[in-house]
């Protein structure tokens, strides 16, 4: 049933979204083929700046015009990927779809670990999509920037470095995951705190969730200031925090979803 209910989390994320990241790709496409165009060589810059005829002025308006555009769309990337997971937890969970929800034969567990695994994908996907796209753009310009025999240099020592490179990479990937699931956590936890109230539960589940982000960053300082030892712990100390505070938002979403359900 775990199954069922995460394949139901993608059956109903609407279309236009999984459009952004194609249009999103599209543009990195063409913004790269253009540069690649315009550069003609190494001194795309010094081109693109010494554009004084008609219609040099307008190729750099509407360069600039593209790139705003573009800009806009990794922007709405990033908030519609929040904006999802807020709207799938709270509409599922404590809205009218929550009287389904809470009726299917699983239990809190399935529940919130199922939204958790859903918005972990969808996070992990829109952060691929804002990589790709500027690596899309640094391909397509970088082989008019270079020669053949650079670029073969590179490849051999990517292709030497590969094994390095993807551990770290891993490592890099396991330290995301670890800062993620806690805020996503806290987000869960902040809307769970929220519906406890009849009235104005978006505004207190918003002033929830900054309430605890800033005062664990006071805390944090404090502590550090207090025990400058704890400096000495770097990232490992930083994991295990996040760990900690991961699990206690967790039992703190758990608690309400099982005990303290308002439906609206």
């Amino acid at each position: 049933m775990f199954w069922n209910l995460l394949k139901y989390e993608f059956k109903n994320v609407n279309k236009w979204y999984l459009g952004l990241y194609g249009i999103v790709l599209f543009l990195s496409i063409s913004i790269g083929l253009w540069l690649r165009h315009f550069a003609n060589g190494r001194n795309f810059f010094d081109r693109l700046q010494s554009s004084t005829n008609e219609a040099g002025s307008m190729t750099s308006t509407f360069f600039g015009f593209t790139m705003l555009i573009f800009s806009g769309l990794l922007v709405a990337l990033a908030i519609s990927t929040l904006f999802l997971i807020i709207r799938r937890f709270k509409n599922s969970v404590y809205e009218r779809e929550g009287y389904l929800t809470l009726t299917l034969p699983v239990n809190e567990h399935q529940i919130i670990l199922s939204k958790l695994l859903g918005a972990i994908i969808w996070t992990i996907l829109s952060t691929i999509a804002l990589f790709l796209s500027f690596f899309i753009i640094a391909l397509i310009v970088g082989t008019a920037f270079h020669t053949q025999s650079e670029i073969e240099i590179v490849v051999r020592l990517l292709g030497k470095h590969f094994l390095e490179m993807t551990g770290e990479a891993l490592k890099s990937f396991g330290y995301y995951l670890v800062v993620l699931i806690p805020n996503i956590l806290l987000i869960y936890l902040s809307i769970s705190i929220g519906q406890l109230f009849q009235d104005h539960r978006t505004a207190i589940a918003f002033l929830t969730y900054f309430g605890i982000y800033f005062s664990l960053l006071i805390v944090a300082n404090l502590s550090v200031s207090a025990f400058p030892s704890l400096n000495t712990l770097g990232s490992f100390g930083e994991i295990v925090a996040s760990l900690l505070l991961g699990l206690i938002y967790y039992a703190g979403t758990y608690y309400i979803l099982k005990h303290k359900v308002n439906l609206q």
